[in-house]
């Protein structure tokens, strides 16, 4: 489906943030990206997203170059969201929501009866119906962080990019919206992407976990072969031990 060849990239020409990846990502997969801050996991995203362009290597859609896709036609099938993707403002939900039917609409056009009926089942599917007619300014972080979910899934992207959707957001919400990515891939298998710094909520849930140090991929692999002691140690930089429970493996850093 996506395909990355030792793509690079560097802000200003200094030193790269990401430095030669090779990856490839496959339909109905829930890929975690983690890493140190400063490791390059937004960047990869933003290349892949088109926000930015690598200055070497390619990026693949489908077998197709992704510079040579029609914008709209890009943004029909990747549906991209930012770290920090608005201002907080009074707008119903509904209407963010809709809003990622943008790429469906002609030029000229205002959203269909459909366009509204796409909003309400992407909101279903992020269990968001109930918050349709509240505000943003009305609504907790998680609400929110439901809610631009929801918009990218109203737009029917076959590759869903998410940048620290877990961020920001109490213990329970993070079980709650990881989860939710996990449900996101059974229902519509879509291949989803994030990056996260929640370790243990990532390895819960996720088919696959990349490590990212220094803007090079050091690790790819299932979460019970990226939850070591000596993967934590190496790339995460600190101590901790590998707890194994119900079949999952928990992190535990040592104190």
């Amino acid at each position: 489906m996506l395909q990355l060849d030792r793509i690079s990239f560097s802000y200003g020409g200094g030193t790269l943030a990401i430095d030669g990846v090779t990856l490839r990502f496959e339909p109905g997969e829930l890929v975690a990206l983690t890493g140190p801050n400063g490791s390059g996991k937004s960047t990869l995203l933003k290349c892949a997203a088109r926000v930015l362009v690598p200055q070497s290597g390619s990026i693949r859609l489908d077998d197709q170059e992704s510079r040579q896709w029609l914008p709209k036609a890009y943004a029909r099938a990747v549906g991209y969201l930012p770290q920090n993707p608005e201002p907080v403002v009074p707008i119903r939900a509904i209407d963010v929501v809709v809003s990622g039917r943008a790429p469906w609409l002609g030029r000229f056009s205002w959203e269909s009866a459909r366009d509204y009926e796409e909003a309400e089942r992407a909101l279903r599917l992020c269990d968001a119906a109930h918050l349709a007619e509240r505000y943003l300014d009305e609504m907790s972080g998680g609400e929110r962080k439901r809610i631009f979910l929801a918009r990218v899934l109203a737009g029917e992207p076959r590759l869903i990019l998410l940048d620290e959707p877990l961020t920001a957001l109490d213990v329970a919400h993070v079980q709650q919206l990881a989860a939710l990515l996990r449900q996101v891939v059974e229902r519509t298998t879509a291949t989803v992407i994030f990056s996260s710094h929640e370790l243990n909520w990532s390895a819960a849930y996720a088919d696959r976990m990349l490590v990212m140090n220094r803007g090079r991929v050091v690790m790819d692999g299932r979460p019970r072969e990226v939850m070591t002691p000596e993967v934590m140690r190496d790339a995460f930089g600190f101590d901790a031990e590998a707890v194994t429970t119900a079949g999952r493996t928990w992190i535990v850093p040592r104190v």
